[in-house]
This record gives C-alpha cells, sequence and structure tokens, in this order.
C-alpha cells in the first residue's frame, strides 16, 4: 500500500516515553505553563529528586537526552531515570515492586492487570484524590468520559492510574505484503479461514523463507496470546490484552443467551483452537510462536520472512518506512469461519487505553515531589504540553510547515524518540496529527471496522477482598488457558478429543475459575 498509507494509534497500544515537559523554544510563560508557583514558597526553588521509570515504544539512545534534560529544567526537577525495553516485558517491573525498591513514577505502565495487583497490594498513590491538581487533564475527558474513566479504573473504589485518551481509532487486523501475495498470484485478501489457509499454502510454495502466519512473541505467554488474538474477532471471543482494553474473558455473551461465560472456557475457544492446530500442523504457522522474542518477530518482517501477521493497522507506515521496497497493505475485514457459522465482531473497549501513569504510595509523605509531579501531568496535558512530548522542540526536532508542527528533515517519531527522547504522552497533540501519516491512515480505516457488529466492554467493580481473590486466581487461570492453548496448537493433545477438552475445563477449575466466576458474576451485572 505505496500511495494509501495510514495507520493511527489507540491508546492500547503501547507506546509514549517516558514524562516530560518544557516549553518548546522560548522560555515565557502562560496559564498553560505550570512552573512551581509562588505560593510553594519554601520549595519552589528547591530542586526535586525523582525517580523514573519508563518501558518505550523505542528505547531511547541515551539518557540524559533533550526530553529528560529540558524537563527538568523547566521544572526544576532531577530525575534518576531509567529506560526498559519491551523486550525486557515486565519482569523488570516485577523484580522491582517484589523488592520494594520500585520508582516514584511510571509514565506508560501497559499491564493493567499490575496496576490492580500493585494497588491491592498497596505500593500505588491513589491518584484520583489528587484530581482537582489537574484540571488540564479533566478538559480532556468529556462527562461520559470521565465516568466511564473511574467505573474501569477503580480498584477498591480507588482510582490509581492515569490513563492516555484515545485519540483516534487504530484497529487490529492482518498487516501483510501485498507485493508477496501478488507474486504468489493472490489478488485478494481471503474472506474466509479456509481461504486463509489456502493463501498460507500458496504463500509457503511460491517463498522458501516464508515462515508461515507471524507471531509477535515476548516474554511469557506474549507468543501464544497474540496468536490467539489474531482469531479472536473471528471466533467471537473477546481478545486478552491483559484488561488493558477494558476486557477480562468475563463478559455476557450473546451467542449463550446473554450469560457471564469466561471466554477461553467455551466451544468457541475450542472451535479457534482446532483450526490452528490445522493450520500449525501443515507448517503455517510460525514454528516457533511460543518462544520467539520481539525482536526476533521484528527482524522477521525486515528480512521478509514474515508476510503477514495480526497487528495494529497502524504498522502499515512504519513498515514501508523501514523497508521502501516492500509494499504493506492491511486486511478490510476480519477472516469468518464458516464451519463456526457465525460473523466475526469487533470488541470495543472505553476511550482511553487502561494504559499510562502510576505513582508510588510513598509519594503520599512527600508533597514537595508529589507537588512538583502533578504540575508537571497537568501541564503536560495543555496543548502546548503535548506538542513539546510528542514532537519535541521547534528548530531541533520539528518545523512548521503551513502553520502546522512537521518533523524536520528524515525525522520521524521513532527517530525522534530514539535519538532525542520525545514521545506522546497522555494524549496526542491536535495539530501534530493533521500532519501525521497514521492518522491520515486511521482516518481512511476508521469508518470499515466501526461498521462492524460491535461489542462493548463492561466494567467490573469488585470491593478489597474480591480483587485481591480474582487477581490471585486468575494469574493461575490464564496460565492454564495458554499452556493448553500451546499443547493443543502445537498437536501435543489432540483438541478435538472430548475427554482433553473436558479434563482442561476440570484444571480450569481446580485453580479457581468456578470461584472466579461467582466473583464476577456478582460485579458484572446483565446491562
Amino acid at each position: 500500500m505505496k500511495k494509501k498509507k495510514w495507520a493511527m494509534v489507540t491508546a492500547v497500544t503501547a507506546l509514549s516515553s517516558a514524562v516530560v515537559l518544557t516549553s518548546c523554544s522560548s522560555s515565557k510563560q502562560n496559564a498553560a505553563d505550570p512552573s512551581p508557583s509562588s505560593s510553594d514558597s519554601n520549595s519552589a526553588n528547591k530542586t526535586i529528586s525523582l525517580s523514573v521509570v519508563s518501558q518505550t515504544k523505542y528505547a531511547p539512545n541515551a539518557v540524559p537526552n533533550e526530553y529528560t534534560k529540558r524537563t527538568e529544567e523547566k521544572f526544576n526537577m532531577k530525575w534518576d531515570y531509567q529506560a526498559i525495553p519491551l523486550s525486557a516485558g515486565m519482569d523488570k517491573y516485577n523484580v522491582m515492586f517484589a523488592s520494594g525498591d520500585y520508582p516514584d513514577f511510571i509514565p506508560n505502565m501497559n499491564q493493567w492487570n499490575a496496576v490492580r495487583k500493585w494497588a491491592a497490594a498497596g505500593y500505588l498513590l491513589p491518584i484520583g484524590d489528587y484530581f482537582d491538581k489537574l484540571p488540564n487533564y479533566r478538559k480532556l475527558y468529556s462527562d461520559d468520559q470521565w465516568k466511564m474513566l473511574k467505573d474501569f479504573t477503580s480498584v477498591n473504589g480507588k482510582m490509581y492510574m492515569l490513563p492516555f485518551i484515545t485519540t483516534s481509532y487504530d484497529p487490529m487486523t492482518f498487516v501483510y505484503r501485498k507485493d508477496a501475495f501478488e507474486k504468489a498470484g493472490i489478488t485478494s485478501f481471503p474472506k474466509t479461514t479456509d481461504e486463509l489457509m489456502t493463501v498460507l499454502q500458496k504463500l509457503k510454495d511460491s517463498n522458501p523463507d516464508f515462515i508461515g502466519l507471524g507471531v509477535r512473541g515476548g516474554s511469557g505467554n506474549t507468543g501464544v496470546r497474540n496468536l490467539l488474538i489474531s482469531f479472536d474477532n473471528t471466533f467471537r471471543i473477546p481478545p486478552d490484552f491483559n484488561g488493558s482494553n477494558g476486557w477480562y474473558g468475563f463478559w455476557h455473551d450473546p451467542d449463550y443467551n446473554k450469560q457471564l461465560v469466561f471466554a477461553p472456557a467455551t466451544d468457541k475457544q475450542r472451535a479457534m483452537l482446532t483450526y490452528l492446530a490445522k493450520l500449525y500442523k501443515a507448517g503455517l504457522i510460525q514454528k516457533d510462536f511460543a518462544t520467539a522474542t520481539e525482536d526476533q518477530f521484528n527482524q522477521n518482517r525486515k528480512n521478509g520472512k514474515d508476510l503477514i501477521d495480526f497487528q495494529y493497522v497502524s504498522h502499515v507506515i512504519s513498515l514501508e518506512k523501514q523497508s521502501k521496497d516492500q509494499d504493506w497493505d492491511y486486511a478490510k475485514a476480519f477472516v469468518k469461519d464458516e464451519a463456526f457459522g457465525k460473523n466475526p465482531v469487533m470488541f470495543k473497549g472505553p476511550d482511553f487505553a487502561l494504559f499510562g501513569s502510576i505513582f508510588s504510595n510513598k509519594l503520599a509523605d512527600q508533597p514537595d515531589k508529589l507537588n512538583r509531579l502533578l504540575q508537571y501531568l497537568d501541564w503536560a496535558s495543555t496543548p502546548e504540553g503535548t506538542l513539546f512530548n510528542q514532537m519535541g522542540v521547534e528548530g531541533l526536532t520539528y518545523e512548521r510547515k503551513d502553520g502546522l508542527p512537521a518533523y524536520k528533515g528524515d525525522l520521524d517519531r521513532k527517530k525522534v524518540l530514539e535519538q532525542y527522547g520525545f514521545d506522546y504522552y497522555l494524549t496526542k497533540n491536535d495539530d501534530a496529527q493533521k500532519t501525521d501519516p497514521v492518522f491520515k491512515i486511521d482516518e481512511e480505516a476508521a469508518p470499515i471496522f466501526k461498521a462492524m457488529e460491535t461489542m462493548y466492554a463492561q466494567s467490573a467493580s469488585m470491593n478489597d477482598e474480591d480483587s485481591n481473590t480474582a487477581n490471585t486466581i486468575m494469574t493461575g487461570v490464564w496460565n492454564e488457558v495458554y499452556q493448553f492453548a500451546t499443547k493443543a496448537i502445537m498437536g501435543v493433545v489432540n483438541i478435538q478429543d472430548d475427554k482433553v477438552w473436558k479434563d482442561h475445563l476440570a484444571n480450569l477449575n481446580k485453580v479457581g475459575l468456578d470461584k472466579a466466576q461467582a466473583l464476577y458474576e456478582k460485579a458484572m451485572k446483565p446491562q
């Protein structure tokens, strides 16, 4: 898709840089530029030290960089800043919290289940108690969105995350090498699972390097989880993004008379595993899907071994820029499984991502640190702050064309983040989006996917005791789900054997699924 490139960005997506600020090219301040105020007379001129750990989409080449230096200078802060690459997964964060040596501020946490766990354990500050000091952040939301924010981000009645608000609609679908498809004689993207299998076989026959359906890997169960996500819409199963899109696996499923079910324990999951096992046996799924890393996934795309995988449509833009000899496109619909007999659906979360900033409970007893951080956050929610975070500094990383900011020269989001440290934070800047090819592709794709039958997430409000119990149980439940799915797909167990499936369901209850379901029954009343 050389001529019609597009993309977008949802907040679920994993993105964002770290924390940030500083006015762009002027030291002049205005009402939206809250440097330490005179009301803080005893501490306004005092340099505040904060520990900050960030996990960005593209790791910065060096720290400190322009982003951290200008942020520190503007708000008179000193950051002990660490950047964790995505390839490290959650391992480093888990070690930090387990040891008690966790940072004051994590600007872009993308694991909602971990946030719930850490909040329930008392590690996090209830940031919702300080919303009166964040008026500019509040302005980003409509009243309905704000109510939904409270519904979805409350843990034991408190809010522990400052989410990123979605500014565009970036659906996930199959992205594929259109040039490789055409070389294999494939003129259109398959509409059914049977057609997809035929297409994958043709690609394999025409290209000996083709590894089969590509799977984005990572630590833990990331590989098998992402493989299942590729077909969840097809089989009408809410995709598991670790709760970051508002879906927890439990939902009132219209295919089962709106009963509350745990999706991976339904016959629909079994049908999906049956199909995937068929693909894997034919060599049409990446052989090492369960163990491959994020770096291997990116390398397979670059080297032409991955010709099709399931990702956000926005990837088309970066993929074509990365390899100019590759022509990527995106599927305009989900494939349908005719044996299953139902149309695919879109699963929609709230208009913000359960992805955003979290704060150490230690800040409650350190008002100087907390107030300075709140000043930064509220400024980062203004047009000036969003432009700084997303684009950087005028004359250095961007320039204005027809009055709108655009990256300088050959710079793009990836290069600016790697070389200077800037990336969007809390939300995207409106003016910057107008020149962003990712936003333009979103404008093209959004109507296509919004027209599909859509299922909306429902919040699950639990008290302290129930939340702790559910979190503990579901860790074991999801582990069993993914271990079994891996074995079923690879043919280690026969998914078509009724006894195998019944034993799996029994094992889910052994690790507490039935107990967790009772808690979700209480927390998620039919709508």
